[in-house]
Parts: C-alpha cells; structure tokens; sequence
C-alpha cells in the first residue's frame, strides 16, 4: 500500500510515486519468480505504462542517489518516502547506480532489459540506450557554477576523481536544500491553514546542512531554482537561508550558532503566512490598505514564534527587524535608536539579494550589477556598511550570475 504522505501529493507526484512503486515490484517479482513468469510480465506491463504516463507530463525521469536520499526530477522526497522506496536504492547501490534517466520513447523491450538486469544478481552491467541511461554519480571541476543548467553533475560510468569531493560535497547539499524546500513548503501550509507547526523536520534538516556546510564552497551553487511561480515564498525562504549561512560562516560564527541562524533565517518571513496570497502576487502597486496588510507581516510573524515554543529567540528577532534600516527607517517603526541584530541585518541583504535576482508577476528579475549597484548605494541607509561590502565579497568570489 502506498503511503500517506504519497497519496497527500499533487496528480503528477503521485503518478511519479505510482510509477517508481511499479518498478520495484517489477524488480521483485523477477527475484522471487523469474523474468518469464506470466505475473512478471504482467507487472513489466503495467510499469511501462505507467511510465509512459509520468513522462507524457515531464521530459524525462530523473532519478538521484545520494547516500539514502532520493531525488526525483531535482526534488528531495520526503523520509518516509524514502523509506519505502528501500529495497528500490538497495538495488540501485548494489549496481553502484546512483544516477538513473528514463527519456520518452523508451519501449517496453528495453525497460524490461533494465529492469531485468537490475534484478540480476549476476554482474554490475546494466542495459542502457538512447532513452534510458544510468551510472555513477561523477562530477566534473569547473569552479564557475554547479548543479543548475549546464552543472557539473553528470551520469557516467566513473567514479569521482580525486579532489572532487568538494563538488560531491555539493550534490548533498543541495539535496538537502530541496529537502528543506520540501519541509518550508509543509510548515508555511500547515501555520496558513492554522494546523499544528512542527519544526522537527525543519531543526533535522537545518542541523545537517550546517554540518556539512563549509566557507571553502560555493554558495551561490547552492541556490534553489525556481521552477513556478507557486513556489516562490518557499525557494526564496531556503535561498536567504543560504545566503545567510554564507554571511555568518564568513564572520566567524560556528556549531550552535550557526544552526540557530539556520533555523532563524528559514523562519523570519513566517509573517507572509498571515498575508493573502493574492495580495502577495499582485501585479502592480498595492493600495495603501493592502500595503498595511502587508507590513504587518513582520509584528505578526514575531508575535507567532514568540508562542512557539521550539522557535530560538533569534528567529522572533528576525521576523520583527528584517525590514528595519540599517538607519532606523523601514518597518515597523519601533523608532531611530533601536538597532537591527546583526542576524536580522544579514538576512536584509540576503533577502534582497535572491529578491531582486528572481522574476515575480509584478517585476523581472535585475540583473547582477543592478543588485550590486543597488546594495552599494544603500551602505548606511538600509544595510550596514561592513555586511554589505562582506556580502559583496563572498559573492565575488563565488560569481554564478553575469555581471
């Protein structure tokens, strides 16, 4: 029986849960039986068309291994999930698969013949053809850009070099990022929709990506992508957290602190949940009605995780004072002499950042040197002087975007 989570996503995540379900039962009835008993070919069936289904709505299936993560077409699957589709990475991890693309026109021949050989315990081969390919996870150097179009990610029947293991370093992180894009997606719904908030999933995953997160990388390669315009207030969330990240680590702080302003950096929008959605998306200016609602994000916010009980303090902090100037303008207007945390003060700049760089229905994206140009012109006003030109730095060094 599919799981509830499973059965709780979107039709084409379902189809996709569907169709993944079918292959590892495929996968097993060829154990158990053999590849020419009528109930194997039966499953063989059903799989291929369900296959042919999930890609008559995507492109291609991808499939990523990374420890005993899964990730379907660049999305990190709940644990649960994961969980389920156990036997499924086994399989794969014995084949020292990590890395599986099903393209359109696939035909039931060769899907039986991969499927087969997947089963078999015989051998490491695995069939492969135009429209199926698999291997393991290799990474190519290139200090440019990594994990978006064009990335360094790659399917290849070579293991990693010596001295890739930043890059591998990479690939897990941004898995969990879309881990935490999943979990962000979750707690924003539940607090919109007044259910119970729970950051456990949220607090586990920040506490991993901080252990791995690391000054000698690239953070810009880490930035989640936006792929609608739904997800938006989600992937913005986990990109300001990231940068945030970035800005911290390169000030010195560690461990602890680092994970509270993790956790802090994912929570301050909170307030957003408090605000229409059709307000938020508008196109065109806000009203000044609409203008209050949305300002008032910010007392709302805090007052939230003021009640809640697992939130640090920082992050009330931060949800109060993110839109607070370095100059004691913007709002709420607590008054002049009241200054900013220095976390509520990083998050500013990030959020700016990954703001500006992204396309929304009321604005395009800006290009890289307006956003510097803009962040330069505001050192003293909005943001402080040294964050910005600290900010600056670390992007220089790590430039993904054209200048």
């Amino acid at each position: 029986m599919i799981p509830l989570g499973i059965k709780k996503q979107n039709r084409s995540q379902q189809q996709i849960f569907n169709t993944l379900y079918l292959l590892r039962i495929v996968i097993s009835n060829t154990r158990l039986y053999s590849p020419d008993h009528p109930k194997t070919i039966e499953m063989i069936a059903e799989a291929y068309r369900s296959l042919n289904k999930t890609l008559q709505t995507t492109r291609e299936l991808t499939l990523l291994i990374i420890d005993n993560d899964i990730i379907i077409n660049d999305k990190a699957i709940r644990p649960e999930e994961a969980d389920y589709f156990a036997l499924f990475i086994t399989v794969l991890k014995q084949k020292e698969i990590s890395h599986i693309v099903f393209r359109k026109g696939i035909t039931l021949k060769e899907l039986s013949r991969f499927l087969f050989d997947l089963a078999s315990s015989a051998g490491k081969t695995v069939y492969t053809s135009p429209t199926i390919s698999s291997g393991k996870l290799g990474l190519v150097e290139d200090h440019r850009s990594s994990l978006s179009p064009g990335d360094p990610l790659l399917a290849t029947n070579n293991l990693a070099k010596p001295g890739d293991e930043p890059l591998n370093l990479i690939a897990k992180l941004k898995s969990l990022s879309n881990e935490q894009l999943v979990l962000a997606q979750e707690l924003y719904f539940s607090i919109r929709k007044k259910q119970d908030c729970d950051l456990r999933g949220v607090q586990d995953s920040i506490s991993n990506f901080v252990k791995l997160f690391s000054r000698n990388l690239n953070p810009l390669s880490l930035l989640t992508t936006l792929k609608t315009s739904d997800e938006y207030t989600f992937t913005h969330v986990i990109n300001v957290c990231i940068l945030t990240l970035a800005q911290a680590e390169s000030l010195g702080f560690t461990d602890q602190h680092l994970y509270d302003i993790g956790i802090t950096a994912t929570l301050y929008d909170i307030g957003k949940t408090f605000v229409a959605e059709e307000i938020l998306n508008k196109p065109g200016n806000l009203d000044i009605e609409e203008q209050k609602l949305v300002k008032a994000h910010a007392v709302k916010g805090a007052g939230y995780l003021l009640n809640l009980n697992d939130a640090p303090k920082l992050a009330v902090l931060a949800a109060l004072e993110h839109h607070i100037r370095f100059d004691g303008g913007g709002y709420p207007a607590i008054g002049k002499t009241w200054t900013p945390n220095i976390v509520s003060q990083m998050i500013a700049i990030a959020d700016t950042y990954d703001a500006m760089r992204c396309s929304r229905p009321y604005r395009k994206a800006s290009s890289e040197k307006l956003i510097r140009n803009l962040l330069v012109k505001e050192k003293g006003l909005s943001f402080h002087p040294f964050l910005v030109d600290n900010f600056i730095s670390i992007i220089s060094k790590n430039q993904v975007l054209p200048k």
